[in-house]
């Protein structure tokens, strides 16, 4: 791991888009990092943002990185690798909002290049900090057949990706995180409805456990 400058970690955001403001405006709240600015290649958006928390806007990625030790990645899931690769590759740890990539092996990539850095790359899978899924987690529950059903309106937000990596995501991650065992088989099914990628899917895991869960 990197030393930092100081003991406050200086820290900065790549992508102020709708996620990417969230960050912004819950980092410059916190003193214990030294909240160095942003970048997105929507240099309005940028300068709106930055003029909003009174923050720097940094011109280019290149820039921002030479200004901190911590990177949190909020840009589009296609973009996730080159983004992150080029700050780990700068010895830059990274917080990476999910997906970690829109690939198996482009997270590989970033996987190897945190280790091959010496940095750590941390995805953003907030929801096991969610309340309700903590106290559940307290349970120390062994079940057998778990449903989790997730329904929304359609929004076109997040439809860079299928609705597997933009949603669907979150309930396997706590799903893995729930039944701590390693998968044995999967069975699933993805249809176009409203875009030209998946936007409904259902999966069926069996776990070498016995648990079986649907999605």
């Amino acid at each position: 791991m990197n030393k930092m400058a100081s003991d406050q970690p200086r820290i900065g955001v790549v992508g102020v888009g709708h996620l990417g403001q969230h960050h912004v405006k819950h980092l410059v709240k916190m003193k214990h990092i030294l909240f160095s600015g942003i970048y997105d290649h929507d240099r309005d958006r940028a300068g709106m943002i930055a003029s909003a928390h009174n923050i720097k806007s940094f011109d280019s990625l290149p820039e921002l990185i030479k200004e901190c030790d911590g990177v949190t990645v909020v840009t589009p899931t296609v973009d996730h690798c080159k983004t992150a690769l080029q700050c780990l590759q700068n010895g830059k740890h990274v917080f990476i909002e999910k997906p970690i990539s829109d690939s198996v092996e482009s997270a590989d990539t970033l996987l190897k290049a945190a280790e091959e850095n010496g940095v750590f790359i941390q995805v953003g899978h907030i929801e096991r900090l969610n309340p309700a899924l903590l106290a559940i987690k307290n349970y120390e529950l062994d079940p057998k057949f778990i449903e989790i059903q997730r329904l929304a309106p359609y929004t076109s937000r997040g439809t860079d990706v299928p609705v597997v990596l933009d949603l669907m995501i979150h309930d396997i991650d706590i799903l893995l995180y729930f039944v701590g065992s390693k998968v044995k088989s999967v069975a699933a099914t993805g249809l176009s409805i409203m875009t030209d990628s998946v936007d409904i899917a259902h999966a069926r895991i069996r776990f070498e456990n016995g648990t079986v869960a649907s999605l």
